[in-house]
């Protein structure tokens, strides 16, 4: 399942409202803070199955809680957190719906499968940690004749390669 280009773009367009809303410093070297920026905590769980890399869940009224596992790199880290921002603000309803958000129960979303809601969670998370006019930027400084080093993209951004190199395929800046 795919989300078509309306969707990837309404959710791009959110990423650069919470980005500007939240004064966010691209790129985010300490997603840790953007958290407790937003009202949130990040709580590292080992208990957290194979299936899953991190929940989030409400924990109050204007706030919440990320479980992650520690079991992950950074760069996977900051996706799966990332991940869990867009489940916060698209699925949950945080400052974006205050009905929705005000009938959230404490049950967690959890990162996994391949349900729409995951995928539109992907895409916020590439979005967030990688927004387009700053991806560009830093493209074009690691791109050599006809060759992209996508390695120094995504160290960079603080993701993997394959995040950054998904990110650049989207966007129409590499091949697929």
């Amino acid at each position: 399942m795919a989300l078509n280009y309306e969707m990837k773009n309404l959710i791009d367009a959110m990423t650069q409202e919470v980005i500007k809303i939240y004064n966010i410093q691209i790129p985010i070297t300490d997603i840790d803070e953007v958290v407790r920026s937003m009202g949130g905590v990040i709580r590292e769980d080992s208990g957290i199955d194979s299936f899953s890399d991190g929940r989030i869940r409400k924990s109050g009224s204007d706030s919440f809680v990320i479980e992650v596992s520690p079991f992950q790199t950074e760069e996977r880290r900051n996706f799966t957190i990332a991940h869990e921002l867009g489940h916060l603000f698209l699925h949950m309803g945080f400052q974006t719906n205050e009905q929705r958000w005000n009938e959230q129960a404490n049950v967690p979303y959890y990162r996994n499968g391949n349900s729409e809601l995951e995928y539109q969670s992907n895409e916020f998370a590439a979005a967030f940690l990688m927004p387009r006019y700053e991806f560009k930027r830093v493209m074009d400084e690691h791109t050599d004749g006809s060759m992209v080093n996508t390695a120094e993209i995504a160290r960079y951004f603080h993701v993997s390669v394959s995040a950054a190199a998904n990110r650049g395929k989207w966007l129409g800046y590499l091949k697929w």
